[in-house]
């Protein structure tokens, strides 16, 4: 097995990576896959959660049921390919209770909902799935012990929802930040979005919180490892979106820090510019 992982990390088979981040919250990793996925699974003492699921190469259950007897729920960020692939493989699905996606929903069945997929990007085709539950916004998932509040973090998708755990002073993002490219050029990326939520999150988080990211990127050695956020970067995001705003510009890409960029197009500047605002 190659030497890819950060120290900490450990390999479950030649797929997926695994890492306690903090206690009861395993992140599960794939650096073999090019978007270099990281889901998490969070447990409870009495049920467990599997936000995020990948895009579905590799049958991530297998890892879920060798690190948890409990019984799980899954439950996506929202409904990029790369996050809904293993969803149907589930037992226990809840999908968060927005209109745009129970507009997909028929006897139960939630079938692909519409261009938020992007499986075609990739070839991945979507797996019809019965939805146990609907959670809306500001939802309290109970797992015993332990209780995560969903919250809406659209920008970079209108149905995004991140993870928020007060005791453990926990922050899950998701898509909403991560390491390397943020991707606001794809199909229902807003900035205002991103600019709302940004100013949210950081009247929630502390210096001290944990944030972890979907998506990592290799360090300096080439080593893979959780993508750990920090309230500075959302500080970084805040400001050049600000920045960006002000300027009236519409750059394909914007340096966020040296952990991060921006990219974007221009359906994702329409909520808050005018086509006469550009340079």
């Amino acid at each position: 097995m190659p030497d890819m992982l950060a120290p900490g990390v450990r390999w479950f088979d030649d797929w997926f990576a695994i890492r306690e981040v903090a206690p009861g919250v395993t992140a599960i990793g794939e650096p073999r896959f090019h978007q270099l996925n990281w889901n998490y699974l969070v447990a409870g003492t009495e049920r467990a959660l599997m936000f995020d699921t990948g895009p579905g190469v590799r049958d991530i259950t297998e890892v879920v049921r060798a690190l948890t007897p409990l019984p799980v729920t899954a439950f996506c960020s929202h409904m990029h390919f790369d996050h809904v692939g293993n969803l149907h493989r589930f037992d226990d699905v809840a999908v968060a209770d927005l209109p745009l996606l129970r507009a997909h929903e028929r006897n139960g069945i939630l079938f692909e909902p519409g261009e938020r997929f992007l499986g075609h990007l990739e070839g991945m085709t979507w797996k019809p799935m019965r939805v146990q539950q609907w959670w809306p916004i500001g939802h309290k998932i109970d797992l015993g012990g332990r209780v995560l509040e969903i919250l809406h973090t659209p920008g970079h998708a209108p149905d995004h929802v991140a993870l928020w755990d007060p005791l453990a002073n926990l922050l899950l993002a998701a898509d909403y930040i991560y390491l390397g490219a943020l991707y606001g050029q794809v199909r229902g990326a807003d900035l205002a979005a991103y600019l709302r939520v940004v100013e949210e999150l950081l009247a929630l988080v502390g210096d001290d919180t944990l944030i972890f990211g979907a998506h990592g990127k290799p360090d300096d050695d080439g080593r893979h490892d959780a993508p750990r956020l920090y309230k500075q970067d959302l500080k970084d995001l805040l400001t050049t979106l600000e920045n960006l705003k002000k300027s009236g510009d519409r750059p394909e890409r914007i340096e966020v820090n040296e952990r991060m960029y921006l990219l974007t197009a221009p359906h994702a500047f329409a909520s808050w510019q005018q086509p006469s605002e550009s340079i």
